[in-house]
């Protein structure tokens, strides 16, 4: 679900990605752009496309599987250089812009993907970001991955999650912040160094 006002965003189609979301006015650091809903499914209930994955990890027993017909935050292709990030709030994972996001730029998130194992072999999760410091992978490296685990539990204990269902869609909150606090962004990218 994008949260933004239809006027600061569209979907169009990329050269190699499929489809993506592009900015059609600036959107300043910080600013929240929407909720990745859909049914809660235990990992092995869910339908994976072998070439487009479009599952978000809930906890450890659960994934989210988006509403592939509706726009959302589930559209944003990875970046291993992103404009945009994750944020836990209440149980919901959020997308936010991690930077200034000027018009007609293609909203792109890291995939933060754990580290490759034997389940994952061959790897489908190559990155063709074509950024100059581009890994090739969604995958992180065991030592990023736990500090962005370390990151991401430190934020969602300091809000309370409700309790969901599994076969269910994800409850939409009541109310969403509109911006993502100074601190965070810092932390992040004490970490990831983007900015």
């Amino acid at each position: 679900m994008i949260l933004l006002p239809d006027e600061y965003w569209e979907i169009k189609k990329t050269k190699n990605k499929g489809r993506g979301v592009f900015a059609k006015k600036n959107i300043s650091k910080g600013t929240v752009i929407g909720d990745y809903v859909g049914k809660v499914l235990r990992p092995e209930e869910a339908v994976v496309d072998e070439e487009q994955i479009y599952l978000m990890y809930y906890h450890d027993r659960a994934v989210i599987s988006p509403d592939l017909e509706k726009p959302g935050i589930h559209l944003l292709n990875h970046s291993c250089k992103p404009n945009c990030w994750f944020y836990i709030y209440k149980g919901h994972t959020l997308a936010f812009a991690f930077r200034k996001i000027l018009k007609g730029e293609e909203l792109t998130i890291p995939y933060l993907l754990p580290p490759i194992d034997k389940f994952c072999n061959p790897c489908p999760h190559v990155c063709n970001c074509k950024n100059v410091n581009c890994t090739r992978t969604m995958h992180l490296s065991k030592e990023k991955y736990d500090l962005w685990r370390k990151i991401t539990e430190k934020q969602a204990r300091q809000t309370k999650k409700k309790r969901v269902s599994f076969g269910k869609e994800l409850p939409v909150l009541s109310s969403y912040p509109k911006r993502v606090r100074k601190s965070y962004i810092d932390e992040v990218n004490k970490i990831w160094g983007f900015l």
